[in-house]
């Protein structure tokens, strides 16, 4: 007989499901990337969210949003049929036919689970990193564009850039105004003062999202205006305004897939790969 329990996520689980979360990513990375608020945001913005229990203890967690699923196990719990029977919830609970599953490679037992449960790889995003130069280029306009930073009275329409600008991605699943709004403005490493707005006259023309530490969150520019060098001029003045506070390191995620092959930009600029997640993909 199983001697674990799988069953819908409850608002009193969030502490114990986020120590579990925490745990693994300190074993992985040496620390927690999210915090408590991004998780408990990210939970709120689930179509789903499930728990193993075993012994009294939440011992796993999945969640999905359209076909999105995250899932962990307790390192200690594995090989007992708990991801999988964890996996079958989220699949269940998800809201589109073509399912993702991502693990990151440092984590050997990801990739053969998604094979076993009929996953197969269809492509790898990154983390990149940058340590800032002691001597940062001038962004450089192009003519009829300025920056500013972002005010309370932009989110709609930030919101809609975004939107935009990940649109020709494929496997977009863009959050409501309400959910992405928590996520990114109750965050406690959102500072509008690195939220950087590239402007022409009135319109928005480009936007780089940056958590205080140091984080590039999302860089876009409108299909309209793009290769005139505005992400680039973007990424240079936050270069300036971190290192103006004493922050010398820039990470990043990009993705293999992205149609813009922003990760060129990146590299040009110095950044390098540091950790590899791979997705995987299932259609049913």
């Amino acid at each position: 007989m199983a001697d674990f329990s799988v069953r819908r996520a409850e608002p009193g689980d969030l502490g114990d499901a986020y120590s579990l979360f925490a745990a693994w990513q300190e074993s992985l990375y040496g620390e927690a990337e999210i915090g408590p608020a991004m998780f408990e945001s990210s939970h709120a913005a689930a179509d789903a969210s499930y728990v193993a229990e075993a012994g009294g203890a939440i011992v796993g967690l999945a969640g999905v949003r359209g076909g999105e699923i995250d899932l962990l196990v307790e390192p200690s719990f594995r090989r007992r049929r708990i991801g999988t029977a964890l996996l079958e919830a989220a699949e269940s609970g998800a809201e589109d036919d073509v399912l993702l599953l991502d693990s990151v490679t440092l984590d050997p037992t990801g990739a053969p689970f998604a094979a076993a449960n009929g996953y197969a790889k269809a492509w790898e995003y990154w983390l990149m990193g940058l340590d800032l130069p002691g001597r940062i280029e001038a962004a450089g306009w192009p003519e009829g564009v300025s920056v500013r930073a972002f005010r309370e009275e932009d989110v709609s329409e930030v919101k809609e850039l975004l939107d935009l600008a990940y649109s020709d991605d494929p496997y977009d699943n863009p959050m409501t105004l309400e959910h992405w709004r928590r996520f990114m403005l109750e965050d406690p490493s959102f500072d509008p003062a690195v939220w950087f707005l590239a402007v022409a006259g009135d319109e928005l023309v480009g936007a780089a999202l940056h958590w205080k530490e140091g984080f590039v969150k999302d860089l876009v520019v409108h299909p309209d205006w793009r290769r005139r060098g505005i992400g680039r001029s973007l990424l240079l003045h936050a270069f300036g305004t971190f290192a103006e506070r004493g922050i010398r390191r820039i990470t990043l995620k990009t993705d293999s897939i992205n149609p813009t092959q922003a990760w060129r930009l990146y590299e040009h600029l110095g950044f390098r790969k540091e950790r590899t997640y791979e997705v995987f993909e299932k259609r049913r």
